[in-house]
């Protein structure tokens, strides 16, 4: 890692240097016009300043030819598309049309077995549409759905300890055991909904990409509590390491500003 970043470094200073002194010698070579061929009356010449003109083409038409083929053999080397990957969807009061067009651009992906996780903020008849959106688009013999009376934090009218234990379990082992699934949970925010595709996820995949926004609105997150951001960080912490925890709860915070 750190001698990567040494050469990229040297790259940038080598880059540098170089175009400035190109620069510098050609000015000179254009002030002092000495001349090495030249024909009577000038109708031909060619002097010092044609010289580094010609040399900074030759250079640059050569890092071009070294890039090209650099690319060329990336392109040919076969990619491994061994890792698990999903993708996970935060909706709350999506447009219909918004929507659908989302789902159907991801289920026009072609990596194979991407997991596809989509969280609805709110359980209640109103946000019953993305759910069967959902399934419309995914299909329903392909997919799962699951309305939770609560969420991992909140628990649900009448609710005691085990019984939320029991259902928040329910949850991730549907997550874990299909490819496409919605799940409709109680209200809580965009934070609480993540944290529900991640924690449900846990480490079954190499990679979680979270759609960046299909519809943000100024009020959501802003019935979340520091309680609930302090249990998010300690178990992220457990799973990623304290950096990566981090990097998931600050990208929060920056998409609902």
């Amino acid at each position: 890692m750190h001698c990567e970043r040494f050469l990229c470094i040297l790259r940038i200073i080598g880059t540098t240097l170089f175009g400035v002194s190109l620069l510098l010698g050609i000015t000179a070579a254009y002030i002092v016009g000495y001349q090495f061929i030249q024909t009577d009356n000038y109708y031909f010449s060619f002097g010092l300043y044609g010289a580094f003109l010609a040399s900074h083409l030759i250079i640059q038409s050569l890092f071009a030819f070294l890039e090209h083929r650099k690319m060329k053999k990336s392109l040919e080397t076969p990619i491994k598309l061994n890792k698990t990957v999903a993708l996970c969807i935060a909706a709350y009061q999506e447009d219909p049309d918004y929507l659908r067009k989302c789902l159907q651009s991801v289920k026009r992906l072609t990596y194979p077995g991407i997991k596809v996780v989509m969280v609805i903020d709110g359980n209640s008849e109103d946000d019953l549409y993305m759910m069967d959106i959902f399934s419309e688009v995914m299909g329903r013999d392909k997919s799962a759905t699951y309305i939770w009376k609560n969420n991992y934090h909140v628990k649900g009218p009448g609710e005691t300890d085990e019984s939320h234990k029991e259902s928040s379990q329910h949850v991730t082992q549907l997550v874990l055991s299909n490819k496409s699934i919605c799940i409709m949970q109680k209200w809580g925010g965009k934070r609480e909904v993540m944290y529900t595709a991640f924690r449900a996820l846990g480490r079954s995949v190499d990679y979680v990409q979270r759609c960046k926004k299909i519809v943000c609105t100024p009020a959501e997150g802003a019935g979340e509590n520091l309680q609930d951001q302090r249990k998010a960080m300690k178990y992220f912490s457990q799973k990623l390491g304290k950096m990566g925890a981090m990097k998931i709860l600050i990208g929060k915070y920056r998409n609902s500003k």
